[in-house]
């Protein structure tokens, strides 16, 4: 399994998919979003590993999402 670029969140949109819950996280830079499922049973560690694993997501698509939660920058 590769990895992503090292990236912090800002912000996540969830949905209830067929068999869970996929998450559509924005980073704090870059030209994409990612896309994955929550795997784990808590959403911070969910967050962060769709950042390191998850799918390449189209960033002007990800923008139109609204968001279930917004990280703090800095």
């Amino acid at each position: 399994m590769s990895t992503n670029k090292d990236n912090k969140p800002k912000q996540v949109t969830w949905f209830n998919g067929c068999g869970g819950r996929i998450g559509i996280v924005i980073g704090e830079n870059g030209d994409h979003a990612y896309i994955g499922a929550a795997l784990r049973h808590d959403e911070d560690e969910d967050v962060e590993h769709i950042m390191q694993y998850g799918a390449k997501f189209p960033l002007a698509a990800a923008l139109l999402l609204p968001p279930s939660k917004r990280y703090s920058e800095g």
